[in-house]
């Protein structure tokens, strides 16, 4: 069992009652059973969660929910595993139709917490919020992942435009062109159909710290 599933089976225990959750970042594919065996050398400590606008005010009203977060949180403190990371859906780079294509990832022992996840794509779209070095090494990953899985790679073309329609928030404008560039630049640097110059050239990623609002605590 990855660090994600031990999130996962916790939380459901202290859930009072069934419960949707969008979980996105590194976890969500290790919470796919089609994909965590292949990810045997990516770990995370934590599972993020994006809120849909539609949901916010219905979840930010769960005292149950936010309690068992705070359950989840405390037992597992001793294994430095938590869930902390908790956005409204306004402060994730997604497409548009990002929840048209969400994924279900269904798990036998998580009998209260329905766990789904955003398709490849907007995986893919999510990082550009800074596109570091780690961020990078995802995308890679992802990309892999999915062309092994499908047998059709997402191109540098296809993520490009999906870029191009993103809702990026306030707080990533900045950076946002430079990011979306470098995880574009991986995106075609895979494709075996393009011939292109390698990312290296393009400036180094700028660290960023992670940010974004916590709801309802």
């Amino acid at each position: 069992m990855n660090a994600a599933q031990t999130i996962a089976e916790t939380l459901n225990r202290h859930l009072p009652q069934p419960t949707d959750v969008v979980v996105f970042g590194a976890a969500a594919l290790l919470l796919d059973r089609k994909f965590a065996s292949r990810m045997a050398g990516r770990s995370t400590n934590d599972v993020d969660i994006i809120i849909p606008k539609e949901r916010e005010l219905r979840v930010d009203a769960d005292r149950g929910f936010w309690q068992a977060v705070e359950k989840t949180n405390r037992e597992l403190e001793r294994h430095g595993l938590y869930i902390t990371h908790i956005f409204p859906e306004r402060e994730v780079v997604l497409t548009p139709e990002w929840k048209q294509h969400l994924v279900p990832l269904h798990h036998d022992q998580l009998t209260k917490l329905n766990l789904q996840r955003p398709r490849m794509l907007d995986l893919v779209i999510s990082k550009m919020g800074r596109g570091d070095a780690q961020d990078l090494a995802d995308v890679r990953s992802m990309l892999r992942l999915h062309r092994d899985a499908t047998g059709t790679p997402l191109t540098g073309e296809v993520v490009a435009a999906a870029a191009r329609r993103a809702h990026v928030p306030e707080i990533y404008r900045e950076i946002f062109t430079q990011a979306s560039e470098r995880i574009i630049a991986v995106a075609r640097e895979m494709d075996p159909r393009q011939d292109i110059t390698p990312p290296s050239q393009h400036e180094p990623p700028r660290q960023t710290p992670r940010q974004g609002p916590r709801m309802g605590m």
